[in-house]
């Protein structure tokens, strides 16, 4: 029925929460400290979109970004061969380490063959070059997976040693600004792990380097902080035998410890106050282990950017669209609910608590100088007010 599709589609409008991060934007993120030139093969508006809206990093950065600046003809002509001349003409002055070809949608309406345009490039230029084929239509943790599987296919070496009896040797997938906001995070939960005794292997993919990629099947385990980190966790698995665990350290940290070792506490039966978590969902599940182990709330978490199955318990909610969140924040089921600050608006009862949790592939840089500390006294006080709300 064309009325029934027609109020489908008008679901999936926003009035209040801006648009999610796209998928060009989490394969830029994946690229961006390895040194190489990508490019977005669009007419400006979504470079702006990720440069100014998508990474907290850029400001003060050297990463090379471009755009094709693809104009009506190019995209009824095509003219693949001047955008890959742009690129090598690029490559010529600034020596990068790799180039890359990112997708919009006007690319995937008139099928631009990315893949072909980074071999064409590759062949000029000996330079490792990549296609991506972003289409702005999924959200950032499907662009970023793309990457880091074809970062580790290509650069990756065969491990021929012994692995380490027990965990000595990690590598962290997952770890975007997307997520966890600019590098404070970053810098707090790679020190962690490495003051725990761990050496990081290599970091997907704030810090990343070719060097680390290379070595990366050497590790006695993956963890994954959050859903773009999954698919190449399972990858990596797969191909070397690499273990994983998905697990965000948050304030003591001994969740992550727990989860490598073993060790998780089993918690009881809660029947407290409901508790709605609505972020990334690999960090959204962390937080909820984290307070069932001292607190007596129930708690549910809630994703906007595809609910995965992988990692949801039931009655955990998919949230497809700002109504579905509308929804569920005034169904009043939920005394307490936690996620970005621009859901707050969406709150229409006087007898809901709400807890500002920044997700920036939500609010962007409206709030992702406002994120807590992941390690420490802040987070633990966010985690006791969660358990016993």
């Amino acid at each position: 029925d064309d009325r029934e599709s027609g109020a489908d589609n008008m679901s999936k409008l926003s009035i209040t929460l801006p648009p999610l991060a796209p998928d060009y934007s989490g394969a830029a993120s994946a690229f961006f400290d390895l040194g190489g030139i990508v490019v977005m093969h669009d007419a400006s508006g979504c470079t702006g979109n990720y440069t100014g809206y998508d990474e907290p990093r850029w400001l003060n950065s050297r990463s090379a970004v471009y755009c094709s600046g693809l104009r009506r003809m190019d995209a009824v002509l095509g003219n693949d061969d001047k955008f890959i001349q742009m690129a090598l003409n690029a490559a010529e002055s600034l020596d990068p380490t790799l180039i890359a070809f990112l997708g919009s949608p006007v690319p995937m309406i008139i099928g631009t063959d990315l893949e072909g345009m980074a071999a064409e490039a590759e062949a000029a230029s000996g330079i490792p070059s990549f296609g991506i084929n972003s289409t702005g239509e999924r959200y950032y943790h499907k662009g970023a997976s793309e990457v880091f599987i074809k970062l580790i296919k290509r650069f990756a070496k065969p491990f021929e040693g012994e692995r380490s009896m027990g965990v000595k040797k990690v590598n962290v997938l997952g770890m975007i600004p997307l997520d966890v906001g600019g590098e404070m995070n970053y810098h707090a939960v790679t020190k962690f792990i490495t003051d725990s005794g761990y050496e990081l292997v290599a970091d997907f993919a704030m810090g990343l380097s070719i060097a680390q990629i290379e070595r990366c099947p050497s590790a006695d385990m993956n963890i994954v902080v959050s859903l773009s980190g999954l698919d190449t966790a399972e990858y990596m698995q797969q191909k070397y035998g690499i273990p994983f665990v998905c697990v965000m350290p948050l304030g003591s940290g001994q969740n992550l410890k727990d989860k490598i070792n073993g060790t998780e506490k089993l918690t009881a039966v809660h029947d407290g106050k409901k508790v709605l978590i609505i972020h990334e969902q690999v960090f959204s599940n962390s937080l909820r282990e984290c307070a069932e182990e001292i607190g007596s709330s129930q708690i549910t978490v809630g994703s906007m950017l595809d609910l995965d199955s992988r990692l949801s318990r039931d009655g955990d909610l998919d949230l497809p669209d700002e109504k579905s969140v509308r929804n569920a924040v005034n169904s009043g089921e939920y005394s307490l609910v936690c996620g970005d600050p621009e859901i707050k608006k969406l709150i229409k009862r006087d007898d809901v608590d709400f807890l500002p949790l920044p997700h920036a592939a939500v609010s962007s840089k409206l709030h992702w100088n406002e994120y807590p500390c992941y390690i420490g006294g802040e987070m633990e006080n966010i985690i006791r007010r969660i358990a016993n709300p």
